[in-house]
């Protein structure tokens, strides 16, 4: 790929490249700033090791691309192409530049060349980015390259002293002619379901032989459809999410008759700005909607949130067009904080999808 030439606005000449591990102590000492490090996330103890670890770690479909000036980079900006098939029009930014080059058009720069990956190299439909609130020299680049706020996300980072709150800001690209396809099917009745339970099922943590049946509701369609899983899921995926468990990650399931019909996961934030935070994400086979089940399981994990993890935000992604699921999160406190727009594809049709959350009182 050839290097983009530009030139700041006092002159000097501005090269946009590929990051190289000899940017670390630049990037570090550019991310270090305290103006800076507000913004994006970063602690003062930050050390130079961690900087390097991810500029040489690998990760599927990041495009990590830096601003050079005299020799130096001074400004870095990342698109993270989502690899989720469901979401594979799907990207992510994050900016940084070095406080004592702000006001040059650098982020301008940075901004204008992550978008032409995004638009000319993987034609990417959506581009969203999360930016603070209090950032208004930020919102104003994103508004002139057509991003727009789609919802403010309350408390997600504790920095500096305070609570910040964000804006979710997307940026989409949608051909003027879409692409023909067949009727955009309409939500799906649940099935008739089985007899009235005498009992309430059996919540408790998944064991490696839970995989069969987690395996068995999460591909069948009513629930990929709105859980961003696969029909075609294979078992090995299910053994292997059995198997792993990464740091921050808490699940409960619910057994009947000695099956397991749902499932429910809290993920904590690792950043320590964002450990106060959780994503939840929730899914109950359909042989079963309506029976209470999704409610014991959101009774469990959120007392597991509230009195045991000390979690003070609890976020999720809903399809708009999941109405049962919607009104289970109202009944629990969650609110609608904003609308993805053109989130995700499956069952035939585009769907857009709250992002809710509950904040402990």
């Amino acid at each position: 790929m050839d290097p983009w030439n530009f030139q700041t606005k006092d002159g000097r000449n501005l090269t946009i490249r590929p990051v190289r591990p000899d940017d670390a102590q630049d990037l570090y000492e550019a991310a270090r700033h305290p103006d800076v490090a507000r913004m994006i996330l970063l602690h003062p103890a930050l050390e130079l090791a961690a900087t390097e670890d991810y500029i040489n770690s690998e990760e599927a479909g990041r495009h990590y691309l830096v601003a050079e000036v005299g020799g130096r980079a001074v400004g870095s900006v990342t698109l993270n192409h989502v690899q989720r098939p469901r979401l594979h029009h799907m990207g992510r930014i994050g900016l940084m530049v070095g406080r004592e080059h702000w006001d040059q058009g650098i982020g301008g720069f940075l901004m204008k060349a992550a978008l032409e990956i995004a638009d000319n190299w993987l034609d990417l439909k959506r581009v969203e980015l999360d930016v603070f609130t209090e950032n208004h020299a930020a919102v104003h680049l994103y508004e002139k390259f057509g991003f727009e706020v789609e919802g403010r996300r309350r408390r997600v980072a504790f920095g500096n002293g305070r609570w910040l709150d964000n804006f979710l800001m997307a940026r989409l690209r949608i051909p003027r002619s879409p692409i023909p396809q067949s009727p955009i099917p309409q939500p799906p009745s649940p099935p008739i379901p089985q007899s009235p339970v005498s009992s309430p099922p059996i919540i408790r943590p998944p064991h490696p032989d839970d995989a069969e049946d987690l395996h068995d509701f999460y591909r069948h369609p009513l629930v990929a459809r709105t859980t961003l899983q696969m029909p075609s899921m294979e078992i090995t995926l299910s053994r292997n999410r059995m198997q792993q468990r990464p740091p921050g990650l808490y699940r409960f399931v619910a057994e009947m008759d000695g099956r397991v019909i749902g499932s429910i996961s809290l993920h904590q934030a690792q950043n320590p700005a964002e450990r106060h935070a959780a994503g939840l994400g929730m899914g109950v086979h359909p042989d079963y909607w309506g029976q209470g089940v999704g409610n014991g399981l959101l009774v469990a994990i959120l007392d597991l949130a509230d009195n045991w993890l000390n979690i003070a935000r609890v976020e999720l992604d809903v399809n708009v067009d999941n109405v049962a699921g919607v009104n289970l999160y109202l009944k629990h406190d969650f609110e609608i904080e904003g609308t993805r727009r053109f989130h995700a594809y499956g069952d035939g049709r585009w769907a857009d999808s709250y992002f809710m959350a509950r904040l402990r009182k």
